[in-house]
This record gives C-alpha cells, sequence and structure tokens, in this order.
C-alpha cells in the first residue's frame, strides 16, 4: 500500500482526524477574493472578445495568451496600466489589467524555465551583472520560485499533469 505524501508534522484535529502540514503548499484560501474576481474579470472578457465562435471578433483563439509572447511585453503593459492608474485614470480597470500581465508574465517564466515555450520570449535584460544586449536573458525564475515549484512535482523533467 502506497503511503501519502507528507509535507510535514501532522496536525491532530480537536476531534481527532489527523492531517499533514500545510506549510509550503501555497495558501489560496488568503487571497482576497474580490481582487481575483476583478482580475477574473479581464481573463473573461479577453477570452470573449478574442473568441470568435462565441461572437467575438478574433480568430477562435480564447486562450490566446497561452501561445506565447514576450515576458517583456507583459511587463510593459503592466507597468503602463500601473502608471496611468497612479495618474488618477479611472476609465477602465487599470489594477486588475496590470495584474493580469503580471500573473501572465510570471506563467510565461515557467512555461520557458521548463522549454513548454520558445525561450525567444524571455527577452529580459540583465543589469545587474555582466551583460549586453545579445547575451542570453536570465532565468526568468528565482531559485526560491524553482523550489516551490519543486513542492507542487513540477520540476524540468518531471512536470505534474
Amino acid at each position: 500500500m502506497e503511503e501519502f505524501k507528507k509535507t510535514g508534522e501532522e496536525r491532530v484535529f480537536k476531534g481527532g482526524a489527523s492531517r499533514d502540514a500545510a506549510i509550503g503548499k501555497g495558501a489560496p484560501h488568503w487571497m482576497p477574493s474580490i481582487a481575483l474576481f476583478l482580475v477574473s474579470r479581464i481573463y473573461e472578457n479577453g477570452n470573449i472578445q478574442r473568441d470568435k465562435l462565441n461572437g467575438g471578433i478574433g480568430n477562435g483563439d480564447s486562450r490566446n495568451w497561452e501561445n506565447g509572447m514576450p515576458i517583456n511585453e507583459l511587463l510593459g503593459s503592466a507597468e503602463r496600466h500601473i502608471q496611468r492608474y497612479r495618474e488618477g485614470d479611472r476609465n477602465e480597470p487599470h489594477l486588475p489589467q496590470a495584474a493580469w500581465n503580471i500573473l501572465n508574465a510570471i506563467m510565461m517564466s515557467v512555461w520557458i524555465w521548463l522549454g513548454y515555450r520558445d525561450v525567444s520570449f524571455n527577452n529580459l535584460p540583465d543589469h545587474i551583472h555582466n551583460w549586453k544586449p545579445g547575451d542570453p536573458s536570465p532565468c526568468p525564475l528565482s531559485p526560491q520560485e524553482i523550489e516551490w515549484l519543486k513542492v507542487r512535482g513540477i520540476e524540468k523533467n518531471n512536470t505534474t499533469q
């Protein structure tokens, strides 16, 4: 019989039930649900607009961003939305749009690191080391992010389905 994967010291509850530690597994229950809802509307609206099959103007690909785009493109868009918000522009949902771009930059970084998206999408400069244009970009993930992914079983040669 296979043992359950444990991630730390077991917790025992008042009724006698036990469970392994939740440390290192992420804490989505602490994320702000209303803010997540507002960001999810950006995904919803963008996908509806791009999904020609459902009345949008796009090419039928409602998950367009997942095809890949340069990390710097996503970060530049996030920075522009943050700037507009900082300037007082409330004509559109700038903070949720900035968060959409940042979340997608994170995911694109993971996919590039795993080899699932073309390395050319990692167009990040490295201005704190001896780097110049034309040199390879630095790894898009920090060592800590790579370690966190390993907790989920996500590794370059052993990815979860």
